[in-house]
């Protein structure tokens, strides 16, 4: 659902709403992902990993009301931050309704209860209500959306749908663990847990996510158009790395609460050659097909995004391993500060390269610091993986494999 919806509208933007335009709301949603993560504040991979450990109603509902309540107090920070970057870009600030809609859209996203059903392993439940609301939007900007004077109803449309889908969440939870406890209790010790994983967020999502809008003040708009486009089509296949997320992380975590921690490095390494096969599949794709398609789909004034979009495709590997040992390795087995280091320090070289190549080099500048920055994360990941002995089980477990695979063969040679 995610192809066809993204398949149907990307296309939609770029003819409908010009380079310009569609650069503006490329901007907006940018603003709108950092906004939401901010209002996550690391609160996402805490909360599903104690809720894959807790028993009963009593306990989720405990959970759940901690984490709305710090969720609740953040996204005030979150709305703040958001209008002053608003008011800010050049870009934005020319069309404010766009960055407050923005804004308002990433505090419902970072208000949702994804985490809860995940920790629960309900897994359907957050899949139909994101179908729901791909079906909501898509129905509302096709309806709205007649012309570049109409680029707000963009944001409008994702957030009416946003609001709809979090009612029915908020409505199921209640009706299964209670009704939530809003309090100040037990905030500051949750938000002292959340913060090496948010410090990791800061440095390689929240400074990822920008990129677009960071753009805005470092290049002209057009530029910002051809790189939000390409950026688009890649996160589309960044976010498919997302929901095999979503089962492994609860599942190791629970594997390892139990003390299992062989069949933990047999599911972190399932995960691991599923998200490395992925990687690679993807950057083979992205160099093949984006001078084909993008034009093809976004229009001709769209054509330097191709090559855009290739330079970006070099992060899918290195995307694959980070996802692979940070989210399969570290969090499960508690290992947040090691991320929060590798995070932050790519984040500033991330921003570092950004700043220099992005006004030289505009949209192709900005791709090669995202490379620069993810292989950077890369680096760091496997140095403190390795030097925790983290990668130990695993790796073994791999070569116990291999070495199956190499003596059946040289039963098979025999007979």
């Amino acid at each position: 659902m995610r192809y066809i919806y993204l398949i149907v509208v990307v296309p939609f933007y770029g003819h409908v709403l010009g380079v310009t335009e569609y650069g503006r709301v490329l901007a907006a949603m940018s603003l709108m992902n950092v906004v939401w993560m901010l209002v996550s504040y690391g609160f996402t991979f805490v909360g599903m990993r104690e809720v894959s450990k807790a028993q009963g109603h009593v306990e989720y509902n405990s959970i759940f009301s901690l984490h709305l309540s710090a969720r609740l107090l953040i996204g005030l920070l979150g709305g703040v931050a958001g209008l002053i970057a608003t008011f800010c870009s050049p870009i934005l600030s020319e069309r404010p309704a766009i960055g407050i809609l923005a804004t308002v859209l990433g505090i419902v996203s970072g208000l949702n209860l994804g985490w809860l059903f995940q920790g629960r392993h309900q897994f359907r439940t957050p899949i139909m209500l994101e179908f729901l609301g791909f079906v909501l939007s898509l129905v509302l900007i096709l309806s709205l959306v007649k012309g570049p004077a109409d680029s707000s109803w963009v944001l409008g449309s994702l957030l009416i749908a946003g609001v709809i889908t979090s009612l029915i969440a908020y409505g199921l939870t209640f009706f299964h663990i209670g009704l939530p406890k809003i309090g100040w209790r037990g905030i500051t010790q949750l938000i002292r847990d959340s913060t090496m994983l948010f410090c990791y967020s800061t440095g390689s999502v929240i400074l990822i996510s920008s990129s677009t809008y960071l753009l805005t003040f470092l290049s002209t708009p057009s530029q910002v158009g051809y790189f939000g486009a390409a950026e688009r089509f890649a996160a589309i296949g960044l976010s498919l790395m997302g929901p095999a997320a979503q089962v492994f992380i609860p599942t190791i975590s629970r594997q390892l609460a139990q003390g299992n921690h062989q069949g933990a490095n047999e599911t972190t390494r399932r995960g691991a050659i599923l998200l490395f096969g992925y990687g690679l599949l993807a950057l083979c794709g992205a160099l093949v097909l984006s001078p084909l398609l993008l034009p093809l789909i976004l229009g001709k004034a769209f054509t330097p995004s191709a090559a855009v979009l290739q330079c970006l495709a070099w992060m899918f590997p290195f995307a694959a391993l980070n996802q692979f040992v940070g989210f399969y390795v570290f969090i499960p087995r508690k290992k947040d500060k090691s991320l929060a280091v590798a995070g932050v320090t790519s984040g500033l070289v991330n921003l570092l390269a950004a700043l220099y190549l992005a006004p030289r080099y505009g949209a192709m500048g900005m791709a090669l610091a995202r490379i620069i920055g993810e292989a950077t994360l890369s680096a760091m990941l496997l140095f403190l993986a390795a030097r925790a002995g983290l990668l130990k089980g695993v790796m073994r477990g791999t070569a116990q494999a291999f070495s199956k695979v190499r003596l059946g063969r040289g039963r098979v040679e025999k007979s």
